[in-house]
C-alpha cells in the first residue's frame, strides 16, 4: 500500500513538465536516480500514488522502504555513517536504520517549510548549520542537480565523512564561535534540523544571528527545538540517554515555564567506540548540553530579524519546528 503524497503540488517545480529526474553530474546521485527510475518504471502502485517520479514523498519512500526491497537501490544509495559517528549522532538508537528514516522525516518538513516561506527547495542555495553526518542534508541530494548545498559541522571527523561520501555538497568545519566566515546574504535558505538541541540559548541566539547573516532578504530559515511535546515524553521516561534525568526536567518545569528556557548540563556517556572515548569529554558543558524552549520564548527570542510564518509542535510526535523568513 502506498501512501497519499503529501507534496503532489511540488512534482512539477522540480523538473519542469517532464516527468523525469534530472540529469545530475555527481556520479552518486546519477546512480541513485537511475535506481530510483528503474523501480518507478515497474511499480504500478508507486505511479498511481505518487503521481510523479518528482514528487518528494516517492524519495521519502525509497528511504522508508525501498532500501528494504531493493538490493540495486541499497547498492547506489548514499553510505551510512560507521558505527561510532552514528552513536555521535543519535544516543537514543545509533541504528542505520533510526538514522536514514529520521532524516527523510526531518527533510520533509524541511522541504515543507520551505515552501511555506516561499523558498523553492529544488533551486535554492541552502545552508545546514551544525550538519553532523548529513543526515539530513543527504536528502537534498533529490536536488543536486539544480540546487547548491553545503553543510557547516561542528564536528571534524563528521565533516570529513561527508566530504567523502556526500559529493554532491560542501561541507566545512567551524568552531562554534562565529561569524563563520562565509559572504553575508549568499543563500536562500537556512535549515538547522539539531543543532540547537544542545546549545545554550545565548549560543542559539547567536546562530540564529548569523543565520540572519547568512541570507537574503525574503529568505527562510527552518530550525528545530525540544518543546512541550519532547518535555512530556523526557518527563515519562521516554528520553534518550543522557542529561537531564526525568526527575531533574520535572523539578524546573516551573523555572522552563516563567524564563522559556531550561539548560541542562550533558553528563558524559560510556562508548563502546574507542574513537568515542575522548570526543564524549571535549565538549564544553557551558555552551553544548540540553536545551528544551516553549513556545512563546521562540516567538520572542527568534524573530528579531525574522518573520514567524509557522511553529509546527511536535508535528513528527517529537521536536518543534519553526519556520521563519528573513525580514
Amino acid at each position: 500500500m502506498v501512501a497519499v503524497a503529501r507534496f503532489s503540488d511540488m512534482g512539477s517545480t522540480a523538473s519542469g513538465s517532464s516527468d523525469r529526474l534530472p540529469a545530475c553530474p555527481d556520479v552518486r546521485v546519477s546512480e541513485i536516480f537511475s535506481a530510483a527510475t528503474r523501480i518507478w518504471e515497474t511499480r504500478d502502485d508507486l505511479r498511481s500514488g505518487y503521481g510523479s517520479i518528482t514528487n518528494p514523498e516517492y524519495w521519502i519512500w525509497l528511504a522508508w522502504h525501498g532500501l528494504d526491497e531493493y538490493e540495486s537501490l541499497r547498492a547506489s544509495w548514499f553510505e551510512v555513517p560507521p558505527p561510532h559517528l552514528l552513536e555521535r549522532c543519535s544516543f537514543s538508537d545509533p541504528s542505520p536504520r533510526a538514522f536514514l528514516r529520521s532524516g527523510a522525516v526531518d527533510w520533509r518538513r524541511c522541504i515543507e517549510g520551505l515552501q511555506r516561506c516561499g523558498v523553492a527547495a529544488e533551486s535554492a542555495k541552502l545552508i545546514e548549520l551544525g550538519t553532523s553526518c548529513g543526515r539530513v542534508l543527504r536528502y537534498f541530494g533529490r536536488y543536486a542537480a539544480t540546487g547548491t548545498f553545503t553543510g557547516l559541522a561542528l564536528d571534524p571527523d563528521g565533516a570529513a565523512w561527508c566530504r567523502e561520501h556526500l559529493t554532491f555538497a560542501h561541507f566545512l568545519n567551524v568552531a562554534p564561535f562565529l561569524p563563520c566566515g562565509l559572504r553575508a546574504g549568499a543563500f536562500d535558505a537556512v535549515i538547522v534540523p539539531e543543532l540547537f538541541h544542545s546549545l545554550v540559548p545565548a549560543a542559539q541566539r547567536a546562530w540564529i544571528d548569523e543565520a540572519a547573516r547568512l541570507l537574503r532578504p525574503g529568505g527562510a530559515l527552518v530550525a528545530t527545538y525540544l518543546g512541550a511535546r519532547v518535555v512530556e515524553r523526557w518527563i515519562a521516561g521516554e528520553a534518550p540517554r543522557g542529561s537531564p534525568r526525568p526527575t531533574d526536567l520535572a523539578e524546573e518545569l516551573p523555572r522552563l515555564r516563567e524564563e522559556g528556557s531550561a539548560y541542562f548540563i550533558v553528563e558524559p556517556f560510556e562508548s563502546a567506540h574507542p574513537e568515542n572515548a575522548q570526543w564524549a569529554r571535549h565538549e564544553d558543558a557551558s555552551a553544548i548540553g540540553t536545551t528544551f524552549l516553549t513556545r512563546e520564548y521562540v516567538e520572542r527570542e527568534w524573530t528579531s530579524s525574522f518573520e514567524l510564518v509557522e511553529l509546527l509542535e511536535a508535528p513528527d510526535g517529537w521536536q518543534d519546528f519553526a519556520y521563519l523568513r528573513r525580514r
